[in-house]
């Protein structure tokens, strides 16, 4: 039974490898961007002194939905720093439940996959 390492380079070989490494790092640094001062400045400065409850409630709101995108970005963040991390390891295209390699098709919808699409459907399912 060939190794991980040698399973994963069955998608990722070569170029592959060096192209899911750039789209990971393009959106790790998107995503850093738009979590960045500027961002929250904006948020916080909207009605600086509202005078009344719907002004209170509209800037609840925005730092609502400001803090709500960037739990979400946080979350991807570390899905993409985890990829990163395992293409470091030699394991990134190799699914963790199964260890067969992950479909390229899947790599490119979403490069920080963990598993294979019947792993996931499987552990979505509730199946583990």
């Amino acid at each position: 039974m060939p190794s991980a390492s040698t399973r994963s380079k069955n998608n990722t070989s070569g170029g592959n490898l060096k192209q899911f490494k750039q789209i990971l790092e393009d959106k790790s640094q998107e995503l850093r961007s738009h979590m960045g001062t500027s961002s929250a400045s904006a948020v916080l400065a909207i009605q600086e002194d509202p005078y009344d409850s719907a002004d209170w409630a509209e800037k609840s709101h925005e730092e609502w939905v400001f803090l709500q995108k960037n739990t979400v970005d946080m979350a991807q963040l570390k899905e993409i720093d985890g990829a990163l991390a395992r293409m470091r390891e030699g394991t990134y295209g190799t699914c963790q439940d199964c260890m067969l390699p992950i479909s390229r098709k899947r790599l490119e919808a979403l490069p920080w996959a963990h598993y294979c699409v019947s792993c996931q459907e499987r552990r979505a399912a509730g199946q583990n």
